[in-house]
């Protein structure tokens, strides 16, 4: 089975990302024009990724106190949030606390991260127990079993579900990684097959090599950097999903790739391509710094029925990296991106930029706002005191938990 998965998805690759501008290969295939959009950087908009925006409020009591760096999940009913060893489930309607989902420890029934993977097929979340186990929860913290991950030391980092499969990703290079970008196993804990990654594979690398280490938030992304005496570049990206749903069906998105994939059954199948023509880095010079200011990485995208969001870095390598963010437009097939850091104007509700951290099944991104944040913007823009729209936010107090912004579809 992997000779045939290797076998499609390199001829995908190579329909896709040849001369670093995606051609279509099938009917559907999206192309999305970031080589054209660099050459005019325009306003993002709100009202571009949603036709309304809401304040959910989430419920503060010592039951639900959210810690520092929350990450959030948006669900059909619910909110997810979790922060250092803690996840709760609130209300997405009214920002009602439901739960408290599970503990971090050693126990039989503890995972070692409290950031969940949901299942939308049996409804449950599968939280991550090194080195090789699946922690299982319901919504209403009921511990409801556990799954064997087979490929033990090494565990996926992402994961994503079908009626009767669960997918992984590997997102370590060090570790076996173009061995096995995907694995596909059962709940029973067998292996059913695994996929290579696209990439070259890299000369391996020693610790003795390493020069330099530093970490950068890039955007929605996490990026971890490294220098080897040699010269060469390493980037490990993190932060963003890198396997998600849409109308049921698997994406797939390796960094250092211009092309989001639709899983099938034995095949990687092509669905989007970023068309970043002359700013094209390629995954055979993903350790190269050379003209680097001159080359974009796709990283994070979000991906609706109605739009895809995405981040491109520029200059990944030097001292000075850029983030933009994108929005491609299905309707129209037209593309605009603009500097990450002014945002998402809010022409919606008047509020400060938006930043989309998440995106949800339904067609909805969110972000959460921490107390310190909301309460400085309320007072250096004391003429929105009489806008109805915010008037959530004036209700609450400096110890209150975080502030979730939802678009409306």
């Amino acid at each position: 089975m992997k000779k045939n998965w290797l076998y499609a998805a390199c001829l995908a690759g190579m329909v896709a990302a040849c001369s670093g501008t995606p051609q279509r290969g099938n009917e559907d295939l999206c192309s999305v024009d970031v080589a054209g959009a660099m050459e005019n950087l325009t306003e993002l908009k709100l009202s571009e990724l949603g036709k309304d925006v809401r304040y959910v409020a989430l419920e503060t009591t010592d039951s639900c106190l959210i810690g520092a760096n929350p990450t959030i999940l948006l669900l059909d009913k619910y909110i997810v949030v979790s922060s250092r060893k803690d996840c709760f489930v609130f209300d997405k309607a009214d920002g009602r606390f439901i739960s408290k989902v599970g503990h971090a420890g050693e126990d039989p029934e503890a995972y070692s991260g409290a950031v969940p993977t949901y299942n939308e097929v049996d409804g449950l979340f599968y939280f991550l127990r090194r080195p090789n186990t699946l922690q299982k929860y319901d919504v209403q913290g009921n511990y409801r079993g556990k799954v064997t991950i087979p490929t033990p030391p090494v565990a996926p980092g992402d994961f994503a579900f079908t009626d009767s499969l669960i997918i992984g990703h590997y997102n370590s290079i060090g570790q076996g990684y173009n061995e096995r970008a995907l694995l596909f196993f059962n709940e029973a804990g067998e292996q059913v097959d695994t996929v290579p990654s696209l990439f070259p594979v890299l000369p391996e690398k020693q610790i003795g090599d390493i020069q330099q280490i530093s970490v950068r938030k890039q955007g929605v992304s996490a990026v971890v950097l490294t220098v080897f005496k040699d010269g060469a570049r390493s980037a490990a990206i993190s932060g963003h999903p890198f396997l998600w749903k849409l109308n049921g069906e698997v994406r797939f998105k390796e960094s250092f790739n211009d092309t989001v994939y639709t899983v099938k059954r034995d095949a990687l199948e092509p669905s989007v391509v970023f068309s970043t023509g002359k700013w094209h880095w390629g995954a055979e010079a993903r350790t190269d710094a050379k003209d680097n200011e001159s080359r974009l990485l796709v990283g994070a995208v979000f991906e609706t029925e109605n739009n895809i969001f995405f981040q491109c870095t520029r200059g990944l390598y030097a001292e000075d990296p850029v983030t933009y963010n994108g929005i491609y437009d299905r309707k129209s097939g037209t593309t605009r991106m603009y500097a990450e850091e002014e945002g998402f104007t809010d022409d919606l509700s008047g509020f400060m930029p938006f930043r989309p951290v998440v995106c949800s099944m339904q067609g909805e991104y969110a972000m959460l706002v921490g107390m310190d944040k909301v309460m400085e913007w309320l007072e250096e823009h004391p003429q929105e005191a009489g806008n109805e729209k915010l008037a959530v936010l004036k209700t609450l107090t400096e110890d209150s938990n975080p502030v979730v912004v939802v678009t409306v579809p």
